[in-house]
């Protein structure tokens, strides 16, 4: 099963950036949808490519 995960990290001039992050185990597919300072557009990428692995799921039954 597929992971995404937001991971929040503190850059040098103290701003919070946001990294989302895909990673398949099952394929060792990894890789970083976006990284932003703003929360909303972290979860939105998040909810978006969540959304978009669920249909693929449901397409493959």
């Amino acid at each position: 099963m597929a992971k995404l995960i937001i991971e929040p990290k503190k850059t040098k001039d103290g701003q919070i950036e946001y990294t989302v992050n895909y990673h398949d185990p099952k394929s060792d597919n990894s890789f970083t949808v976006t990284t932003t300072n703003d929360l909303n557009e972290a979860v939105s990428r998040l909810k978006s490519t969540l959304e978009s692995e669920v249909q693929e799921i449901l397409q493959k039954k």
